[in-house]
């Protein structure tokens, strides 16, 4: 792998003068590490929509026993290399990552060094669409780039994006062929198809509004000798930003509706042989800045489901995002992104009802420093109660270059009446968890 990346990289380098084409390699190596008095509570299972999963895909368990504290290092290399043309017309984008493993990890970054740890990442071409200048398709394994609450990762797919003044669209096809590849009767599986459309407008004097739509198939139906299942979602969706002086805003509303389609006893209740999908989120969220200081109050809901027998599904899911940038470190995204206790705006089916506040102040021109509190709750009774509990988080950064940044978080649970009903004895224990990271970026 090594020899070909040099080989190619030498290449187009030899190639520039000759094509008029510009290279260029862009890089983020992050190094982190992580300490948790409740590790087990700090492990996802990897895959999209996961909320409160552990590694063995059973539900977490609050108590803290006597091997749970661990301290890891770990280290997750990016590097992108971008080809443009002269004229900017056309360009492609090669994405690696490297790593995403722990110090020592069994498979990943033992002694030896040497094991498969590399990801393809991005993989397309961007042009201009010939005739109309305002346009462009992009082919191939991209960031999808919708709602961060809904799916901002990569997908393999063609997208037609468009921008005109204040008017800016796209239309995309993307497909998710994992496990399609028969059912051991030759019988080919059908794809995962997701239909995107997204428009932007941005009012003068106003904020920047954002209307989306996103339809995906999961599954396969008019299987011979196996069980059918389909799951077919509709998000529709409405998010805006803006500022008026030092106050700066931002909303999303979304609505999910659907049908899941499976075999007779597949559900709770033994009977339905489908749900009827219906479900939304909202986030709202200000920050005021004033001098070196930035404070942010927000509330985020997502609907849960309160009834696995009623025929409907009407909890809250998505196709694959992050939950950072709440000042979160125990429950959702923090340095050790990969590494979290949920990954999705909902927890388990039950939803969420999380009201935060944030606060940041510069020190100077380097350094900064902030605090964070956010009231966890589910949407619905999670057994007999809703109440997850508060989380309290600190954290500080300094830019040592103007490249290399370091930083640390510190975050603590206090664990709420719903936190303990997690414990195998109905008393969960309080979590502290700290995540530092030295991340260079050019």
């Amino acid at each position: 792998m090594k020899k070909i990346l040099v080989a190619a990289t030498a290449a187009l380098a030899l190639a520039t003068p000759a094509l008029a084409f510009e290279v260029k390699w862009g890089g983020d190596f992050n190094n982190r590490f992580s300490y948790s008095t409740q590790a087990d509570l700090s492990r996802t299972i990897a895959g999209e929509g996961n909320s409160f999963i552990n590694v063995t895909g059973a539900a977490i368990d609050t108590k803290k026993n006597s091997e749970d504290s661990d301290f890891f290092g770990e280290v997750k290399y990016r590097l992108t290399l971008t080809g443009t043309d002269d004229d900017k017309k056309a360009k492609g984008v090669l994405g690696f990552e490297f790593g995403g493993r722990k110090f020592g990890q069994r498979g990943g970054l033992d002694f030896a060094g040497d094991d498969n740890i590399f990801e393809f990442r991005w993989g397309y071409v961007d042009f201009e669409v010939p005739f109309d200048p305002a346009s462009r398709l992009i082919v191939g394994l991209q960031p999808v780039g919708y709602n961060k609450f809904l799916w901002s990762d990569n997908a393999a797919g063609v997208k037609w994006v468009s921008k005109r003044g204040a008017l800016g669209y796209s239309l995309g096809w993307f497909r998710d062929d994992v496990g399609n590849t028969g059912n051991g009767g030759g019988v080919k599986l059908e794809n995962d198809d997701a239909y995107a459309l997204d428009v932007t407008y941005a009012i003068e004097g106003g904020p920047k509004l954002n209307a989306f739509g996103i339809y995906l198939e999961e599954g396969q139906e008019d299987l011979v000798g196996t069980t059918d299942t389909m799951d077919k979602q509709l998000w529709l969706g409405l998010a805006g930003e803006g500022q008026v002086g030092a106050l700066f805003y931002g909303f999303t509303g979304i609505y999910l509706t659907g049908e899941i389609n499976a075999g007779a006893g597949t559900f709770t209740g033994g009977t339905e042989t489908s749900l009827d999908r219906e479900a939304y989120l909202l986030n709202a969220e200000v920050t005021y800045k004033f001098d070196k200081a930035r404070l942010k109050a927000g509330w985020l809901y997502t609907t849960g489901d309160d009834d696995d027998t009623d025929g409907d599904a009407e909890n809250f899911a998505n196709i694959d995002a992050y939950m950072g940038g709440f000042g979160s470190v125990v429950v959702f995204d923090s340095f050790a992104d990969d590494n979290t206790l949920a990954t999705a705006p909902f927890i388990f089916d039950r939803g969420l009802n999380m009201p935060y506040v944030a606060l940041d102040y510069d020190l100077n021109d380097k350094a900064s420093v902030g605090a964070s509190a956010l009231y966890i709750l589910t949407a619905e009774d999670l057994g007999e109660d809703k109440d997850l509990g508060v989380e309290v988080a600190a954290r500080a950064s300094y830019a040592i270059t103007k490249n290399l940044k370091a930083g640390i978080e510190a975050g603590y649970l206090i664990g709420g009446d719903a936190w303990d009903e997690l414990a195998s004895d109905d008393d969960g224990d309080d979590v502290f968890r700290t995540d530092a990271s030295i991340r260079f970026m050019f």
